[in-house]
């Protein structure tokens, strides 16, 4: 229990020392935050959160997509239910809340653990992928990132591409979990699932980056000039910042870990303490409208349940 307690307290304080530091930006060039153009227009900014919205309900539709071709499928109703209550779990230090959510849930409804495991690996590499390749796709076309000289090592990113949708494959995905599987006497599995399925599942996952990079562009632009030419620059910046932010366990929700990531990158087309206050504005509009969206699902919920009973009692 005590090294449990240590090890929280250790993610709290790598957290607030990020933000600590993202403060001490700010402090130190106040005035540049003083003068920024910041402006708000509403239009742009209820664009923003519609299109960002838009995203969920697709990632949602690609894990449905994922469970019906595993033979794992519920209702859509459920899977849009506990998917995002599975989201809260997110906001807690260590990203097992997530998993154990969607374990609960579909194990009382029968599934196998096993693959409602291989469809959250599934889910969460095509996602992770995706936002890569965008990453680089954004790196290479983006002058001003020059400096950085990672263009010299382009094998690199073509090698680990390479390797990231080798890692995607069914079946090598299926002889290494047999393999684990056999070790420790456990039935093996057989993943019903194609390449094909999963590189047109990938493809959905750039979409779902796009629309949101699009989103994000609406947004900054709602509160702070910037030119129409960044949209690409924007949506790789988000993709890999929210990346970060994902596979940092000790950070609850990404907090600090994707501000950090995307106070770096936005430093590159706008001043870094101008970068503090859009990350951090970033992180409440992302935060409002993922809860709003929990709420506005919870709330159907309840009102078909008080429907079924009425029903029932008719």
């Amino acid at each position: 229990m005590g090294r449990f307690k240590y090890w929280v307290f250790m993610k709290w304080i790598i957290v607030l020392t990020i933000f600590v530091f993202l403060g001490k930006l700010v402090w130190d060039d106040w005035n540049q935050v003083k003068g920024a153009s910041f402006t708000f227009d509403l239009f742009p900014l209820i664009s923003a959160s519609l299109l960002f919205a838009s995203c969920y309900f697709i990632q949602i539709w690609v894990w449905y997509r994922i469970t019906l071709q595993l033979g794992v499928a519920i209702s859509w109703m459920e899977t849009l239910e506990n998917w995002f209550t599975s989201q809260l779990g997110k906001y807690l230090p260590g990203k097992v809340w997530i998993l154990l959510g969607r374990f609960y849930f579909y194990e009382s409804k029968g599934k196998s653990k096993k693959m409602i495991s291989v469809a959250l690996y599934f889910e969460t590499v095509t996602l992770l992928v995706a936002a890569g390749l965008i990453f680089f796709v954004t790196f290479f076309l983006f002058k001003g990132m020059e400096p950085l000289s990672l263009k010299n090592h382009s094998w690199w990113v073509v090698l680990l591409s390479f390797l990231f949708l080798l890692s995607l494959h069914p079946w090598i995905l299926q002889k290494g979990l047999n393999f684990f599987l056999r070790k420790f006497k456990k039935e093996p599995i057989l993943l019903s699932i194609s390449y094909l399925t999963i590189l047109g599942i990938l493809l959905i996952c750039v979409l779902i980056w796009m629309i949101a990079g699009v989103g994000f562009y609406l947004f900054v632009s709602s509160v702070y000039p910037v030119s129409l030419q960044y949209v690409l620059f924007l949506t790789g910046a988000l993709a890999i910042s929210t990346t970060l932010g994902l596979i940092a366990l000790f950070a609850p929700g990404g907090l600090g870990v994707r501000e950090g990531a995307l106070v770096y990158l936005l430093s590159w087309i706008m001043p870094s303490p101008v970068a503090v206050v859009l990350a951090l504005l970033t992180r409440l509009w992302m935060t409002l409208i993922e809860i709003g969206l929990i709420g506005m699902v919870y709330l159907i919920g309840r009102f078909r349940k008080g429907l079924s009973r009425r029903s029932q009692h008719a």
